[in-house]
C-alpha cells in the first residue's frame, strides 16, 4: 500500500471490540497423518529412498537419530530421491559447523537451497527442509549435495539424511474453507482478529501482523506477536504471518542488521510458530518505500535478501519466506520489472510468491476490470508463482473507501460487493496452489476497508461473509 498506518497494539478502537473477547469455536478434526520413511528403506518403490554412490552409514554419532541410523556424504554431486505419497515432506539430518548446501528438487521442478550449517552441533538430527503444502498424490524429492557452503561453515563438508516425516489425507483448516483464509486485523490485537472471526461466522486460519520497525528491540519484542494471535492459535494448524523490514530503523541497504540480530528475530518468531510466513522486505516494488527495491539499489537488495534468509534459516529452518511486491508493475524510478529480475536471482531462497492486492487502480466494478483483476493480477501472478515451482498467496487484499480523505479516491470500488465475489470465487476455485490469502481489516479513514467496524457499506459485508459460510465444507 501507498499509506500505511500504524497503530499501536494496546490502542483500543471505540467501535471496534464489539463485546467480543473470545471465541470458543468447535474443535476441529483433522484427516491428517504422518508417516516416515527412515533412511533404511531402501529401493525405488513409493515410501523408499535410492542413494547413488558416495553415501556411507553414520560411525560413532549414530544415537543422534531416533533409530540409531543416517546416512552422511561429503560428495560432490552425491543425491538420493524419495518417492512418496502426500501433500507435504519434512527431512531431517544433522546440523553442523562444518557443513554444506544441498539443493532439494520436487517433482522435476526448480531447486531450493538447503543449507546444513549451524554454528554447534546439534543434539539430535532436526528438520532442515519441509516442503510447500502439495497436492495430495505421490511425489518425488530429489537432495543433492553442491559444492557450496555458509560463508562461515569450515572445516570439513557433508549433508545428512535421517528420515523424511510425509504428511498425508486432508489437512483441515481451522475455518473449515479448503485454503487458509485469514486477517490482518487492525490493530493488532487478540480482540480485533477475533472480532473479524466472529463477524465471518468461522475462525481465522492464519494472521498478519506488522511489527514496529523502528528499531531491532521492538522487531523482536515477543510481545508484537502474542498480543496479535487470535484466541486458540495452534501453531501446528494455522499460520502467523509475520511482515518484516529488510532494514528496521536507522540501517538501510548494506546495513539491514548483524546475524545475531536476525537470528534473534528468527528465534522469536519460530517460538510461536515454526512454520511461520515472512514477508521479507514486502511491497519493494514501491516508489518510496521503506524497502524500496530500484536500479540503484538493486544488487545490494538482492544481496541483503539473501544474507537475511540464510541467517534466519540457519536457526529455523521451516520458516517460509514470501516474495511479495504490490499488484502491477514496479512503480520505483529506472527499475523495470526489477522485483522480478531480482526475484529471479533470489527465488531458490522464496517458499511463496504473492501479491498485494486492493479494489483500487482500477475498482474491480466493471467486466473490463474484473478481467483486469482476475486475469491480468491474480490470474497472472499465479501463473507466475507456479511456472517457478512456488505457491501463490494474496497476502493483503480488501476493499478501499472513493470519498475525500481516501487516498484512493477516485481511483477505489468502495462498497463493491463485486470484488469480494471475485477474490474469493478466485481463492476457491485455486485452493490447491493457494499458500494464505488474509483480509486486511483497517478502519483507518485513510482506507476503510474494514468489513466488521464502520463498514464503508452494507454489500462488501454482506457479500463476504455469505460467500464465506458457502464455501465451508
Amino acid at each position: 500500500m501507498r499509506l500505511r498506518k500504524w497503530i499501536a497494539a494496546t490502542a483500543v478502537l471505540g467501535t471496534a471490540l464489539g463485546g467480543v473477547v473470545g471465541v470458543d469455536w468447535p474443535a476441529q478434526a483433522t484427516a491428517a497423518t504422518t508417516t516416515t520413511i527412515q533412511d533404511t528403506a531402501r529401493g525405488t518403490g513409493v515410501g523408499q529412498v535410492q542413494f547413488s554412490a558416495g553415501w556411507s552409514p553414520c560411525s560413532g554419532n549414530c544415537a543422534k537419530a531416533p533409530d540409531s541410523s543416517f546416512q552422511w556424504t561429503s560428495t560432490v554431486g552425491a543425491s538420493l530421491t524419495v518417492r512418496f505419497t502426500g501433500h507435504q515432506i519434512t527431512l531431517y539430518g544433522m546440523k553442523e559447523p562444518w557443513d554444506y548446501i544441498g539443493t532439494v528438487s520436487l517433482d522435476g521442478g526448480s531447486t531450493v537451497d538447503v543449507d546444513y550449517y549451524a554454528s554447534a552441533v546439534t543434539a539430535t538430527t532436526v528438520p532442515v527442509y519441509s516442503s510447500p503444502v502439495l497436492t495430495e498424490g505421490t511425489h518425488t524429492l530429489v537432495l543433492t549435495m553442491t559444492n557450496r557452503k555458509n560463508a562461515a561453515s569450515a572445516g570439513g563438508q557433508s549433508i545428512t539424511f535421517d528420515r523424511a516425516e510425509v504428511a498425508t489425507g486432508t489437512p483441515t483448516h481451522a475455518s473449515g474453507l479448503p485454503w487458509s483464509s485469514g486477517v490482518a486485523p487492525q490493530s493488532q490485537t487478540t480482540a480485533r482478529a477475533d472480532q473479524f472471526a466472529a463477524f465471518r461466522g468461522a475462525p481465522v486460519d492464519n494472521v498478519v501482523l506488522f511489527p514496529p520497525r523502528d528499531n531491532w528491540g521492538t522487531l523482536s519484542d515477543p510481545a508484537w506477536i502474542s498480543a496479535g494471535l487470535p484466541t486458540g492459535f495452534n501453531a501446528a494448524r494455522d499460520d502467523l504471518v509475520m511482515t518484516i523490514p529488510l532494514w528496521p530503523g536507522s540501517n538501510s541497504v548494506t546495513n539491514t542488521g548483524t546475524q545475531a540480530q536476525w537470528q534473534n528475530l528468527a528465534n522469536v518468531i519460530k517460538a510461536a510458530d515454526p512454520n511461520a510466513y515472512i514477508r521479507l522486505g514486502w511491497e519493494m516494488n514501491l516508489g518510496s518505500w521503506y524497502d524500496n527495491l530500484n536500479s540503484a539499489n538493486e544488487a545490494a537488495w538482492q544481496s541483503d535478501f539473501i544474507q537475511a534468509v540464510q541467517w534466519m534459516k540457519a536457526v529455523a529452518p521451516n520458516l517460509q519466506i514470501v516474495w511479495n511486491p504490490n499488484k502491477g508493475a514496479d512503480q520505483t524510478s529506472g527499475c523495470t520489472n526489477c522485483s522480478r529480475t531480482v526475484f529471479q536471482a533470489v527465488k531458490n531462497y522464496v517458499d511463496v510468491y504473492g501479491i498485494d492486492s486492493y479494489d483500487s487502480w482500477p475498482p474491480d466494478n466493471s467486466a473490463a476490470n474484473q478481467s483486469t483483476h482476475l486475469n491480468d493480477l491474480l490470474g497472472e501472478s499465479l501463473s507466475y508463482a507456479t511456472s517457478n515451482g512456488k505457491r501463490f498467496a494474496v497476502p493483503e487484499w480488501g476493499i478501499a473507501c472513493d470519498t475525500s480523505g481516501c487516498q484512493w479516491q477516485g481511483n477505489a470500488g468502495g462498497d463493491n460487493a463485486q470484488y469480494i465475489n471475485d477474490y474469493l470465487g478466485f481463492f476457491k476455485a485455486h485452493a490447491a496452489n493457494l499458500a494464505f490469502e488474509s483480509y486486511f481489516d483497517e478502519p483507518g479513514s485513510y482506507i476503510r476497508s474494514a468489513l466488521d467496524v464502520t463498514p464503508i457499506g452494507p454489500n462488501a459485508p454482506a457479500a463476504y461473509r455469505a460467500d464465506i459460510l458457502a464455501d465451508i465444507q
